[in-house]
């Protein structure tokens, strides 16, 4: 294996640091967007609010 520069060292630190924090913050948002996305023809459907509401 090659060796790394200190400068090459701290260019992959700083890119593992970026995807962490990508992964950390951008992991919740898009769970509650794909969970949106699957559940909106569901709950927006105007057929079942109509039965629901003649119940």
């Amino acid at each position: 294996m090659p060796k790394l520069s200190k400068e090459a060292k701290q260019r992959l630190q700083q890119l593992f640091k970026g995807g962490q924090f990508a992964i950390r913050w951008g992991f919740i948002p898009v769970v509650l967007y794909l969970g949106q996305w699957r559940l909106a023809p569901a709950c927006c459907d105007p057929w079942r609010w109509h039965r629901l509401g003649s119940l």
